[in-house]
């Protein structure tokens, strides 16, 4: 499988991780221009001038990779410093931050894995982390991609989104997905509870499941029309589907239940 990561001029931390991937290990470019491509040993990285959030298809598909895996800004109005993952695409109508309404991207099971693995070791392992919550979104925001594509971000508040330890660990994160990424036996998808996911990143904790798009309870009941799409753009393969059980309103619960069944998936209580 042929990967990149994939960094914006217009995205501050994402232009941290490349100055990460230059100037720490040695990325060199090898081609300048509307899209720079930078690349050591065998791993490339692509940086786009417009923001990731808004590249069309074309684009993307012009990349010649395979699996996409974009180093990005996170936001919060909490004020929380965090360092996350997740898929991409709208559940609904709106499609106010790119991509396509009421579609959902291709995405990748075994990509979560390493991702959400390697973010949670980095945050253990360097001090400067400390506090830093590590977790899931659910699935939001473009673009819109037909190839597997996943987001890694750090950030929260402005000065979190402008630490160069969570730029290090986002780019070590991006770059674990493109020497280790393999083929995953545990992908799913969640349905139910809030933005930030919090039973299905205690179940990628748990490592019982690889969870990929995850339907939020305020996109209900539209987003329910899309799960077998999204079932569908697991890359390799859905296995499980997971209902975050009080975070699902009881009347949508026997929707997503037939769901599982059409799709011949194995239907999860959580």
């Amino acid at each position: 499988m042929r990967a990149s990561i994939v960094l914006s001029r217009s995205d501050h931390s994402s232009m941290m991780v490349r100055e990460y991937l230059v100037e720490v290990l040695g990325f060199e470019a090898l081609r300048g221009g509307e899209v720079e491509v930078l690349a050591k040993g065998g791993l490339t990285a692509v940086v786009l001038r417009g923001l990731h959030l808004y590249t069309s298809v074309d684009e993307l598909t012009s990349l010649q990779s395979d699996l996409l895996v974009v180093a990005s800004t996170h936001r919060s109005e909490h004020g929380v410093k965090a360092l996350t993952v997740h898929s991409t695409g709208n559940w609904t109508s709106e499609a106010t931050h790119g991509g396509i309404p009421r579609r959902v991207s291709a995405t990748h099971a075994g990509a979560m894995r390493v991702a959400f693995d390697a973010l949670l070791e980095e945050a253990q392992s360097n001090r400067e982390l400390h506090g830093w919550w590590v977790g899931l979104e659910v699935t939001h925001h473009g673009p819109y991609s037909p190839v597997p594509l996943i987001y890694v971000e750090f950030g929260g508040p402005e000065d979190a989104r402008r630490d160069p330890a969570a730029a290090e660990a986002v780019a070590e994160s991006c770059l674990r997905v493109l020497k280790s990424c393999e083929r995953s036996n545990k992908g799913s998808i969640g349905v139910g509870g809030g933005h930030y996911a919090p039973t299905f990143t205690r179940a990628m904790r748990g490592r019982l499941y690889d969870v990929t798009h995850v339907l939020p309870k305020y996109c209900m009941p539209e987003g329910l029309e899309l799960l077998k799409e999204a079932a569908a753009s697991v890359h390799d393969g859905c296995r499980y589907l997971i209902i975050d059980w009080k975070g699902t309103p009881s009347h949508h619960r026997s929707v997503v239940a037939r769901i599982a069944e059409e799709l011949r998936v194995e239907l999860v209580r959580l």
